[in-house]
């Protein structure tokens, strides 16, 4: 739980309890209420952090006076530097909806009301005299924008459309292109920073064992953690060096996004759109990898329900970025995400301004987000080679561009690192035939050299792999796997399979296209391939099985590939998510018998 609070701040609770229940009426306010309705009481919004008083027209957002340790309001003083920052943050996403700072005024006879809405360079300090009374608070003012126009709004009325998400990720995509790094922002992208901001979660997070997550949920997630940030060290470099850190939003949820004049985006594409709620607080939690912003509402998407939305979401950004390695970050930012929010919603049930009601809905919310954040776990934590392996004809190159658009990984090509070496254009087919020329033993040992030490380059750098290659004979498989050894990732050879006939035919159209020098599709993805029918018989003749004996390092998966792409995907990622590949490496170094490992693996996925 945050630090005990001390009997002068149990004092200032009080207070400002008074204090925000007065401000909530009409009369509080410099305009004149509703005719007929000086009575009314305007609805409170109470966060953990601040108060929301919603008038018709506009929104007064107090700080409430606490210290929470990532976060410090509890002086006046701090207050008021801290609604400053807020305006100037939330201005770089929501111009037109910050317009400034209102002092709250306390006056002899015990009334509070808000003073009039201040500039930046011109907000009073505390105790200033101002209008009969005396500055004791602050609070932010807004435009109030309709509820409707709220995205988490919009979801539940079953309207968010996939081109509203791919006009919100490249409004943030331009918006991380442009926004401030330099040498200090990137330091929040270290390991220790990233490792402290975890630590600091989890002890948040004890407190509610037994009551929003338990302890089997907890001790999975701190693992992960734990072996992720020690496994993948080289990509978190890699994201510091490629500039990847910046002075982001910070709290990048559906509540903040508003779609506001959809009828501008016509000539104004981003001019619709409005993010709110930037954190202004900790510059720790604002300056962040840009993977841990897309992570935060991605994740909120997949909490919503609509893990479709999350995905376009997520390509759209990559592709107005270029930021392929972002996808391999998502699920520990998600899981990241998810236990902020988890937690944060939890301090709700130790907020006795907060009624029962939120309480007990906060409760169930928080527990989900938990189970959400255990899900995003699941996954690999060292980087991981994929081959994607089989005789020609059978859809390798068409599952692997798949994966990559999936996963994001590094994707090289037996088809186009041959060409590469030998200097030919890959679009020029070569009649070859079988095992000779260009696809000679020579040509071929040199072609898995080159895609070996390709692998093991990025594998440095902690980027996980995707190899589009026959892989026919288990010797090239065991020196992959030994090399990926060396970098302690898990190999797994997923074998391409379908009918021959259906092999033949996609080789002899594809023949064809190439011949008659005519643009594949866009979805063929063996650009490079000199796969013939005639060809077919020799490979298959020659093709050495897989053997588990035989190949100890390596975890094999089957695809059928005469089934919908999308299948063959979800398959992969069941077997990349799969324990028994997570333990897979550990275990094939052990100085068991393969049966004895066999044996201690199912044991474990147990």
């Amino acid at each position: 739980m945050y630090k005990a609070k001390e009997q002068s701040e149990l004092k200032q609770d009080v207070s400002f309890a008074s204090m925000l229940h007065m401000l909530a009426y009409p009369s509080a306010f410099p305009f004149a209420p509703p005719d007929g309705r000086s009575l009314l009481v305007f609805p409170v919004i109470q966060t953990h952090a601040s108060a929301v008083v919603l008038t018709p027209e506009r929104v007064y957002k107090l700080k409430k006076p606490k210290n929470f340790g990532f976060f410090d309001f509890s002086t006046p003083a701090l207050r008021r530097h801290f609604c400053i920052q807020e305006v100037r943050i939330n201005s770089r996403l929501a111009p037109e909806v910050y317009l400034g700072i209102a002092p709250v005024l306390a006056f002899s006879d015990g009334r509070f009301c808000f003073g009039p809405v201040f500039s930046l360079d011109d907000v009073p300090l505390p105790g200033s005299p101002l209008a009969g009374g005396s500055v004791v608070d602050y609070a932010v003012v807004m435009v109030r924008l309709p509820d409707e126009a709220m995205l988490a709004s919009r979801l539940r009325e079953g309207v968010a459309s996939s081109s509203l998400l791919a006009a919100i990720a490249r409004y943030i995509a331009a918006f991380h292109t442009h926004t401030l790094t330099n040498e200090h922002i990137a330091s929040f992208g270290s390991l220790d920073v990233i490792r402290g901001n975890w630590e600091e979660n989890f002890e948040q997070m004890k407190p509610y064992l037994g009551r929003t997550l338990d302890t089997f949920t907890y001790d999975r997630i701190v693992e992960y953690v734990h072996r992720f940030l020690e496994e993948r060290a080289a990509l978190f470099v890699s994201r510091v060096q490629d500039g990847r850190i910046r002075d982001c939003h910070g709290d990048l949820r559906l509540q903040h996004v508003y779609i506001l004049d959809e009828q501008a985006a016509s000539t104004h594409p981003f001019s619709h759109l409005a993010i709110l709620d930037g954190i202004e607080f900790n510059e720790r939690f604002r300056y962040s990898d840009v993977a841990s912003e897309v992570a935060f509402l991605a994740m909120e998407l997949d909490a919503a329900g609509r893990p479709d939305l999350a995905r376009t979401f997520i390509h759209t950004y990559v592709t107005e970025t270029g930021d392929q390695a972002l996808l391999e970050l998502l699920p520990f930012y998600s899981c990241y995400r998810a236990c902020v929010r988890g937690k944060v919603l939890s301090f709700q049930l130790d907020e006795p301004e907060v009624p029962e009601t939120q309480q007990e809905v906060a409760r169930q919310e928080a527990g989900s987000l938990f189970a959400l954040a255990e899900h995003y776990a699941s996954g690999p934590t060292r980087p991981t080679v994929i081959m994607i392996g089989g005789l020609m004809g059978t859809g390798k190159s068409t599952l692997a561009l798949a994966l990559k658009r999936e996963l994001g990984w590094e994707l090289f090509s037996s088809d186009a690192v041959r060409k590469h070496l030998a200097q030919l254009d890959p679009a020029q087919p070569q009649a070859d035939a079988f095992g000779q020329g260009w696809y000679s033993s020579g040509w071929t040992s040199r072609t898995y050299h080159a895609l070996r030490a390709l692998a093991s380059t990025a594998l440095a750098r902690g980027r996980s792999v995707l190899l589009d290659a026959s892989y026919m004979r288990r010797a090239d498989r065991q020196a992959l796997a030994q090399a990926a050894a060396a970098y302690g990732a898990p190999v797994l050879f997923v074998e391409c399979i379908c009918a021959r006939e259906d092999a033949l035919s996609r080789l002899a159209q594809r023949w064809r296209m190439r011949v008659d020098a005519r643009q594949l599709p866009p979805e063929e993805a063996s650009a490079a391939s000199d796969g013939r029918p005639d060809l077919y018989d020799a490979q298959c003749a020659g093709w050495e099985s897989f053997v588990a004996q035989e190949e100890p390092y390596i975890r094999r998966a089957v695809v059928t590939t005469m089934l919908p792409l999308a299948v063959g995907v979800e398959q992969v990622l069941d077997a990349l998510h799969s324990p028994r590949l997570a333990c897979w490496l550990a275990l094939s170094k052990s100085e068991a018998s393969l049966e004895e490992r066999e044996a201690l693996l199912e044991h474990s996925v147990r």
